[in-house]
């Protein structure tokens, strides 16, 4: 992905759009309702909306939707005049719902379509997304649309700036050699350095970098992946004190990696560089340092500093289920209920980061299949460490991604099968998502059964199921691969 600059007059018809909205919430007289997807994205526009609405003086009722087969459930239980959805499609709302004048409903989604053709009263709905104003998509989260909403409510919109941040980061909005964030998020930072609540520079890029002890941010690193050292609180340690960096300062206090001095970063980034080469890993070594933003109203050595620590516990929130701690967090809570869900995370990433190193030193545990390799059903993983393991295997290149990596579970019966298309498959223009959405179309598979991204999502099937999914994929697989083969020998 390229960097990509957007028009001002798109941004100020943005601004426009949000504002129509703006002004409905401002002139509610009663309580509505939020009802988003569950995802770190999303979450922060709750955030962002709730939070300008507690200043006006608005209370809010937040839903947050795993499935969207649940929705229209969820909907019949509670009785609002104004429902918010956050990442929703029009297709994905009940028909029933759509069609009651009395209700008006703000639709919020970066991704929005909207097809007029629908018959459904329009005068009652309100939405804001990219497409309809012919700005790329990946040029702003849904948490970056709730940032102009907020301009149109308070006057001090400028404080949601990290949390519009955060979205863009999650949705992956950034140059794919310099890892900066573009489009419209570049703006929204830019107010933010202005008003001196971010800080854009440049640095190590592990997680943990400014809430972590050093040798702890190492121990739980698994993207990128340091063999020998992450899983293993000791050898980190032992490493560390090798360079003769002192991990403590003069007061006794633990640092953090954000903490050392220039030479010492130095001395610190070269020795993992020469570590991953040293391992044969494929790891982009180039990755391992880069933009780095800073909420400068948060705490230092708080994991809500840095933009990407934050993220790095919205999304472990989100696998683990917790989306009231983590909307809690959002919100400005950084006691009782920050320190319960910073816990947890501990506990999930070093779970993850022992797994990954048990998968390093067994390389039994990955079956290599002709077209695709498959991790079946090990004890190892659970149904929560599973989606971080499987993107930090690809993401780090720890294993080879030359083909579609696979991890099955069953749990109650059921299977679960998750999928991460391989990088390099994708550019000779295949990707897994196309091949179960053929699925689905053709009825082998229902939608239901589909929950993720467009490169990385799962599959929850019965026994049947799951044996048709494998037998129709190696199908399709062979069929790209040979018709592939086709063509080059052709060319």
């Amino acid at each position: 992905m390229s960097s990509m600059e957007v028009p001002f007059e798109k941004i100020q018809s943005l601004k426009d759009e949000a504002g129509k909205i703006s002004e409905l919430i401002k002139g509610l007289e009663e309580n509505l309702v939020i009802i988003y997807k569950a995802n770190p994205d999303n979450l922060c526009a709750v955030g962002i909306l709730v939070s300008c609405l507690r200043e006006i003086g608005l209370g809010c009722h937040s839903i947050s939707i795993d499935n969207s087969s649940d929705l229209e459930k969820r909907i019949k239980k509670i009785n609002y005049s104004t429902h918010v959805f956050v990442g929703f499609q029009i297709k994905e709302l009940p028909s029933n719902f759509l069609k009651d004048d009395s209700k008006k409903i703000i639709l919020v989604n970066h991704k929005l379509s909207i097809d007029k053709r629908l018959k459904i009263p329009w005068e009652t709905i309100l939405s804001l997304s990219l497409k309809e104003l012919e700005i790329p998509l990946d040029a702003l989260s849904n948490s970056g649309l709730a940032y102009f909403i907020a301009e149109g409510i308070t006057e001090n919109y400028p404080k949601f700036s990290g949390l519009a941040l955060i979205g863009g980061l999650a949705n992956k909005q950034v140059d794919s050699k310099s890892q900066k964030l573009i489009g419209i998020n570049r703006f929204i930072l830019e107010e933010g350095k202005k008003e001196e609540i971010l800080k854009e520079t440049v640095g190590t890029r592990i997680s943990g970098r400014e809430s972590l002890p050093i040798h702890l941010a190492l121990k739980y690193s698994i993207n990128p992946y340091f063999p020998g050292l992450t899983g293993s609180e000791e050898a980190c340690t032992s490493f560390v004190s090798r360079l003769g960096i002192s991990m403590k300062d003069q007061d006794g206090n633990w640092r953090t990696i954000s903490s050392l001095t220039t030479e010492e970063t130095k001395k610190l980034y070269d020795r993992l560089i020469a570590l991953l080469v040293e391992e044969k890993s494929q790891f982009k070594t180039e990755s391992l340092i880069g933009p780095i933003y800073i909420i400068l109203t948060e705490t230092k050595k708080s994991q809500t500093r840095n933009a990407e620590e934050y993220l790095w516990l919205l999304d472990g929130a989100c696998k683990l289920r917790k989306y009231g701690l983590a909307l809690a967090v959002i919100l400005g809570d950084r006691t009782n209920v920050y320190d319960e869900l910073k816990r947890k995370m501990d506990n999930y990433h070093g779970n993850a980061a022992q797994i990954i190193e048990k998968i390093t030193q067994e390389s039994s545990i990955v079956e290599n299949k002709k077209h695709y390799r498959i991790i079946e059903n090990q004890a190892i993983f659970d149904l929560e460490s599973a989606p971080l393991v499987i993107k930090a295997l690809v993401e780090s290149n720890i294993i080879a991604i030359d083909k579609p990596l696979l991890l099955h579970l069953k749990e109650k019966n059921m299977n679960y099968l998750y999928m991460h298309d391989s990088p390099k498959q994708i550019q000779k223009g295949l990707q897994l998502y196309h091949v179960i959405q053929d699925f689905i179309k053709r009825k082998i598979l229902p939608e239901s059964s589909f929950k993720g991204e467009t490169d990385f999502f799962r599959l929850v099937l019965t026994d049947e199921d799951y044996l048709t999914i494998l037998e129709e994929l190696e199908k399709s697989l062979k069929y790209h691969h040979d018709g592939t083969k086709t063509v080059s020998n052709s060319e």
